[in-house]
This record gives C-alpha cells, sequence and structure tokens, in this order.
C-alpha cells in the first residue's frame, strides 16, 4: 500500500509542474506556448525561446553573425552555428590540401622540364666519341 503511494507522489510530481522547477516539454500533456505569449511552465513553441521577462519570442540566432553569443540560447542553436564552423574548418582545410598539392606538382613538372632542357655534356654520348 506504502509503496502505491509512493508511486502516484511521484507521478503526481511529474504531470503538474511546479513554478521554478524543470519542465520536461517535449511531452504530448505538457502545454506549449505560441511566439510572443508569456509562459507559465517555461515551454515555448519550437523556434522560440523564453525571455528574461518570460514571454516566448523568436529565436533569432542565425539572423546575423553574432547571434550565437546572445542569451539565451537553445541547443539547436548551439548546433548550428557548431556545425557552420566546423564545416568552415574543413572546407579551409582541405583547400589549403589542394593547393599545396599543386604547388608540389608544379614544382616537379618544372623541375623536371629543367632537367630535360639542360642534358649534361658526356663524350661518351656524343656522336664523336666513336670515331677515335
Amino acid at each position: 500500500m506504502l509503496s502505491v503511494l509512493l508511486l502516484s507522489l511521484m507521478m503526481g510530481q511529474q504531470m503538474t509542474p511546479v513554478p521554478g522547477q524543470y519542465v520536461n516539454c517535449s511531452l504530448s500533456s505538457v502545454e506549449l506556448t505560441a511566439c510572443g505569449q508569456l509562459s507559465t511552465n517555461g515551454c515555448c513553441a519550437k523556434g522560440c525561446i523564453r525571455n528574461a521577462l518570460g514571454r516566448c519570442v523568436t529565436e533569432q540566432c542565425t539572423g546575423s553573425w553574432d547571434g550565437w553569443l546572445r542569451r539565451p540560447l537553445t541547443m539547436s542553436c548551439y548546433f548550428h552555428w557548431f556545425l557552420l564552423i566546423f564545416a568552415g574548418l574543413i572546407t579551409t582545410l582541405m583547400s589549403t590540401v589542394i593547393i599545396l598539392n599543386l604547388i608540389f606538382e608544379l614544382r616537379l613538372y618544372l623541375e623536371k622540364r629543367r632537367m630535360r632542357r639542360y642534358l649534361r655534356f658526356s663524350p661518351s654520348n656524343s656522336p664523336s666519341s666513336s670515331i677515335v
């Protein structure tokens, strides 16, 4: 009997949000507040965040280059900027490797061309050496 009472008490605490405590906004029973409205439980609709006044406002972390520095932000905003910065680093790294490879191939081609152009003179390869 005590375990049933304890279980119902735990379930009751999870279902009713208490101000100042964490609320699982992904549950279908939790009411989401649309953008522009005040939220009592802290759950805003997707694409919205709760500002300091408790109002759900549209998240604009990708609207400018320094949008990810503003508060408050969601994890999706940080992940978006992480992907952009990581893609930029990978693109820079690959471009550097391609440019260095082109420089190496050009240097190798010019060196081979120079070696073909300036052959060393040796008496054994000349036609006049067989006469003597």
